[in-house]
């Protein structure tokens, strides 16, 4: 089995409350991602998203829940520390490689956590938080969502100006606190990550960025016209500007219908060789998001990922394009990127 990088998952939500569930075994197994999984299936490096869905917050702070799944990370590195280890460099991941350990990258998913989001970014960079997503479901005051969809919530949220409806309109894209919020993460080395994100908001991305950034679980639109996928124009701007997209798993984003397992695999092969032939294979790489969805019935969990490999030699993909996707362009991307 290829070793592999996954840029998302969304375990630590997950198992937030009882982190001893990343050790389960046999039966007991009840996530997509869990310890024993990543060593069979040879992982190099897995990306945990702290999550936050602002909808579920009413009466505690949006920061209450980054502190249980920080702690979470931090108990399961703890207890797995003779095969894990936390990367917050290029060089922590030159040494996990060396020390031949699974990698562990924290990652953000909803950034508008407060009223001053660009102010908090120092703070999540001490803990490790080395990518972040703008926004998930919800556009906020710090941009536009794919999904469009209005914030529950506003009451820790940034102070929204008379004109809020900007904010909010259809496909709107990065407002003041979202460019802050860019400036401050470049300046520390956190790289972004435009999965979620608006299409305007992309394009505003593009326009004001100075460092690559990418899709950590994104697919082909022209394959799957959902809007959390990439149109073939932001393809070709990842591909040109160094970044990646990480094929994503849940079916919804790899077919729009119901379907036969054999339709995911034959799914799974249109996205990577759409993506392939519109930008090329530098730019595709691995973003399960396992956790984060019900699953995908041909790859239920990561000691399932040799699957996707079979698919993708059965397709005739050469081993060179499947190892960039798998882990040598995530590889490259991340030393290249991170502090």
């Amino acid at each position: 089995m290829l070793p592999y990088i996954d840029l998302h998952c969304d375990t630590l939500y997950r198992i937030a409350a009882s982190p001893e569930r990343f050790f389960s075994t046999g039966s007991h197994i009840s996530t997509h991602v869990f310890q024993s999984g990543l060593r069979h299936a040879n992982c190099a490096l897995q990306s945990f998203a702290i999550f936050t869905d602002l909808g579920e917050f009413s009466d505690t702070h949006p920061l209450s829940s980054v502190c249980r799944q920080y702690q979470c990370f931090r108990s399961i590195l703890e207890k797995a520390e003779e095969h894990m280890m936390q990367i917050r460099s290029s060089s922590d991941l030159t040494d996990c490689i060396h020390q031949n350990k699974t990698g562990a990258l924290l990652t953000l998913e909803e950034s508008c956590l407060c009223k001053d989001p660009a102010a908090s970014l120092p703070c999540l960079f001490s803990l490790g938080i080395r990518i972040a997503t703008l926004t998930w479901d919800y556009s906020t005051p710090l941009c536009g969502s794919a999904a469009n969809e209005a914030p529950k919530n506003l009451r820790y949220m940034p102070p929204v100006p008379s004109a809020h409806t900007v904010f909010f309109k259809e496909n709107s894209g990065l407002t003041p606190y979202g460019f802050d919020f860019l400036a401050e993460a470049e300046h520390l080395g956190i790289i972004l990550d435009v999965s979620h994100l608006s299409d305007k908001g992309f394009f505003d991305l593009v326009t004001h960025s100075k460092r690559p950034f990418l899709a950590s679980h994104s697919n082909a639109r022209s394959v799957c016209n959902v809007p959390r996928n990439l149109s073939d124009d932001m393809l070709r701007i990842l591909a040109v500007r160094g970044g990646l997209t990480g094929l994503c798993l849940h079916e919804p984003f790899l077919v729009t219908k119901p379907c036969s397992d054999c339709d995911i695999s034959d799914a799974i092969i249109h996205h990577v060789k759409h993506i392939l032939n519109v930008a090329g294979s530098d730019v595709l790489a691995l973003g399960t998001d396992f956790d984060g969805t019900p699953g995908n019935r041909i790859i239920p969990n990561v000691t399932h990922l040799f699957h996707l490999e079979q698919i993708l030699k059965k397709a005739g993909l050469n081993s060179g394009t499947i190892e960039k996707l798998f882990y040598k362009n995530a590889l490259r991307f991340l030393t290249e990127n991170l502090p």
